[in-house]
């Protein structure tokens, strides 16, 4: 999966923010066929994501399937992806994803109408999301349950499901989420997975809320996040965007580095701190990650 600061939600049943979304400045689109979508309008909807993943290219496109959570959601996970596995499609996102067999069963579907769509085996990927009690429990064996796993969402909504299930309150500080959020992150990384994405906030006109949010977020070591509404794409992008500052310091770091290593130090005094090849390490991924990420957006 390359790397993505911000996916925006869209319902799938509105042509209209099907059509505006790609203009957005979101890194990546989430064309929602679940929870967005009332059940008289789940066929209607898989028609126009259908019909929305053969338009022009734009951002990469992911779609959220119903999940298996009940024989109903299975019905409908499989119309759905009967509609939407297509050349353009990126990926399917999985909710409330909860053991191993769930995501194989996925995987075996998505093979058979890759093949029947003429797709390469194994392009579209999926992401979990996390959003139960249970898929925290069983994150590392879910995200590790196919090599199309390229990513994992984590259900930090407030009043979503997932702090529903746990029967917590949602506070802006995030400590009764903190386990959790921490626990996905580490078996993620764990998996091998270079960029998980933290859940969508649901305050719409709380700029600061957002910020925060995505800060504890992007201090845990994900690497974007899911957002509801347009007008929080910017922010998000901000908070997972390397700054200037933060690039030229890590350059300075390696080239002061390579020069003391070139005069037989393994170890060196860099603007106050100690630093050895551990740190050079985190130095290099640092730019590694400037390298591949988009323009910063404007403030």
């Amino acid at each position: 999966m390359e790397p993505l600061r911000s996916l925006l939600f869209v319902p799938g049943h509105n042509e209209r923010h099907l059509q505006k979304a790609p203009g957005a400045g979101a890194d990546g689109l989430i064309l929602d066929l679940e929870d967005s979508v009332p059940p008289a309008e789940k066929q209607a909807a898989r028609e126009r994501v259908g019909q929305t993943l053969e338009g022009p290219e734009g951002p990469p496109r992911y779609v959220r399937v119903n999940g298996l959570e009940s024989a109903e959601g299975e019905e409908w996970l499989r119309a759905d992806l009967e509609a939407v596995v297509r050349p353009a499609l990126s990926g399917v996102v999985l909710p409330k994803a909860e053991s191993a067999e769930q995501i194989q069963t996925l995987d075996i579907e998505l093979r058979r109408l890759e093949s029947r769509a003429g797709i390469e085996s194994g392009k579209v990927e999926i992401i979990p999301f996390i959003e139960t009690s249970r898929g925290v429990l069983f994150a590392y064996a879910i995200l590790t349950a196919s090599p199309r796993v390229a990513s994992v969402c984590f259900g930090s909504a407030e009043d979503g499901d997932l702090v529903t299930d746990l029967g917590c309150r949602w506070s802006a500080e995030g400590t009764e989420l903190l386990y959790a959020r921490s626990k996905v992150l580490l078996e993620a990384r764990a998996a091998g997975i270079e960029h998980p994405l933290d859940g969508v906030f649901l305050g719409l006109d709380d700029e600061e809320g957002l910020l925060r949010d995505a800060e504890n977020a992007r201090r845990l070591g994900y690497r974007g996040k899911t957002v509801i509404h347009p007008r929080q794409v910017g922010p998000v992008n901000r908070v997972f965007s390397l700054s200037e500052q933060e690039v030229a310091y890590y350059r300075d770091m390696i080239v002061a580095f390579e020069a003391a290593e070139a005069s037989g130090s393994g170890a060196i005094a860099f603007r106050g701190k100690m630093i050895d090849r551990a740190m050079i390490k985190k130095a290099q991924t640092v730019l590694a990650q400037a390298e591949s990420q988009a323009p910063n957006p404007p403030p």
